[in-house]
């Protein structure tokens, strides 16, 4: 894959991308997508960006600066900047993000992410994001592929993503809502806490909430339960450290809280859509 141009954050811990192949017709084309786990201190104040960028918080909590407004990250939160678009935005020390992006050519503001709702500069918070999450890894391996369909599906993959923001916009409750602050209590908690959390009752134990209360928040913000949240957690974390290559299978599995390796591999297979070992191969 052809690496582009577009400067990386050193305050960050883990990261997975994907770049695309560019050239001098692609007008508002992708050229790259990632994935990244960010540092306690990471925080971005620039005056501007090269290229127009679409940044989804997976998880996490910190702040963006709007204007003169401060707003709230977390969960859900989408967020656009570029040309002329300063930034100043970061995460909380002891809550980092969790977050994609995906970066897009040409000088003019995408003309499809304005059909979206979204403007640059601005942010708006989703009520459910967990599809979005799905779509951005599907990106991600797909630049893995990097064959001559590649173009196509992750043109159609950024059409999707779009029409879920669209669905989406202005079903997230308000921040006093409690069901919100409880869902949002047990992401920090999934997230913190994915390697040693084994099943919904030790999330339900740990955040104080019925299993059957969860599973209800986590439909409404979500639009998964908790438990498969924690699976594609667990998994994405074993992605990357199979991507790694320093660890073998076992050790991954050891790592994210699974004893038993074969049980590990057929939980990976089934969440990621391959196996353990054919990740370890393309590192």
């Amino acid at each position: 894959m052809e690496f582009s141009s577009l400067e990386l954050s050193p305050r960050i811990r883990k990261g997975r991308y994907a770049n695309f192949s560019r050239s001098a017709d692609s007008e508002n084309r992708l050229f790259m997508v990632g994935y990244e786990e960010c540092a306690p201190d990471y925080i971005i104040e620039r005056s501007e960006f090269p290229f127009w960028t679409l940044e989804l918080i997976a998880g996490g909590h910190g702040f963006y600066q709007q204007g003169k407004t401060t707003r709230r990250l977390r969960h859900g939160s989408v967020f656009t900047y570029g040309p002329g678009v300063p930034q100043h935005f970061g995460n909380e020390p002891e809550r980092p993000f969790r977050k994609y992006f995906m970066a897009s050519e040409g000088a003019e503001f995408p003309a499809t992410w304005h059909c979206a709702g979204l403007r640059p500069g601005e942010m708006l918070t989703l009520g459910a994001a967990g599809s979005l999450v799905s779509i951005f890894d599907q990106m991600l391996d797909e630049g893995q592929q990097n064959d001559a369909q590649t173009a196509q599906v992750v043109s159609g993959l950024q059409e999707v993503l779009l029409a879920l923001i669209v669905r989406h916009q202005g079903t997230a409750s308000g921040e006093k809502s409690g069901s919100r602050k409880t869902y949002d209590l047990a992401m920090d908690i999934l997230q913190r806490d994915y390697r040693s959390l084994h099943s919904l009752a030790d999330l339900a134990e740990r955040s104080g909430y019925t299993g059957e209360y969860l599973c209800r928040i986590f439909k409404k913000y979500h639009g998964d339960s908790p438990y498969q949240v924690l699976l594609h957690r667990k998994m994405s974390e074993a992605w990357l450290l199979l991507r790694a290559g320093q660890l073998q299978v076992g050790a991954v599995a050891q790592e994210i809280g699974y004893d038993d390796q074969l049980h590990f591999s057929r939980v990976f297979r089934k969440v990621m859509g391959c196996s353990p070992s054919s990740v370890q191969a393309r590192s």
